[in-house]
């Protein structure tokens, strides 16, 4: 089992916002019973707090409950006992070599690496107060440590309100060469035989709101997904 431990200053914001996301993630793929996703402080300022409400209301608007979670303080034994130890920005990992001594079999990772952006960081939003924004900039890096751990892409289509929307997440997430067609025949080759990122992979529908060609088409496009033997999870 790969156990991941998310850290950030207070653990009432970020950390277990990124522990929610993942773990719901990892449900959905099947795949929870692989991993162990926890998530910490490095200071003792929030100990016992529960998730900050803000934050909280953010995860329940996107179906995440995080009842009965509190937060801790990380402990040097963590090191060892965790396989990654992913901090929300570079004051957090400054903490973390501070209390574990350094980093020598580099456990250490900023998260924000997993989005695709080096050197970047999760704002604070006790501070920015755009809960919103923290919560995106958390599912992104979610999505592409997922990859990272297990070959599985997002694919999100619920903001997707027509075709071209659909193939553009696809091409984009995916990493589609310029040249690919964009039809369901098209689709099933990059599946089953053409170069592209992913093994696996799941997909958000449509919103219930989106246009029903949208919608339609997207469910044409899972059965494909399905038929290649690579979709993970349910119509979400």
């Amino acid at each position: 089992m790969t156990k991941i431990l998310f850290v950030c200053h207070g653990n009432i914001c970020r950390s277990p916002a990124a522990e929610f996301i993942l773990r719901a993630l990892l449900r959905r793929a099947g795949l929870d019973g692989d991993y162990q996703i926890d998530s910490a402080a490095t200071s003792s300022e929030e100990l016992g707090n529960p998730v900050y409400p803000p934050m909280r209301r953010v995860l329940a608007a996107h179906g995440l409950d995080c009842g009965g979670k509190t937060a801790r303080r990380i402990r040097r034994r963590d090191y060892e006992d965790y396989d990654l130890l992913i901090g929300m920005d570079e004051e957090n990992l400054w903490d973390m070599r501070r209390i574990f001594g350094g980093d020598p079999d580099s456990k250490l990772r900023n998260f924000m690496d997993y989005a695709g952006q080096a050197g970047e960081e999760i704002a604070d939003p006790w501070y920015t107060r755009d809960f919103e924004r923290a919560y995106a900039d958390i599912a992104l890096a979610c999505e592409g440590l997922l990859y990272r751990l297990a070959g599985v892409v997002v694919l999100d289509f619920s903001l997707c309100w027509d075709i071209p929307t659909l193939y553009a997440e696809m091409r984009n997430k995916m990493q589609w060469e310029d040249w690919y067609g964009e039809s369901l025949d098209a689709l099933f080759d990059i599946l089953t035989g053409l170069p592209h990122r992913g093994e696996r992979f799941l997909l958000n529908m449509p919103a219930e709101n989106a246009p029903k060609e949208a919608r339609l088409y997207a469910r044409r496009i899972r059965r494909c997904f399905a038929d290649a033997g690579v979709l993970l999870g349910k119509d979400e």
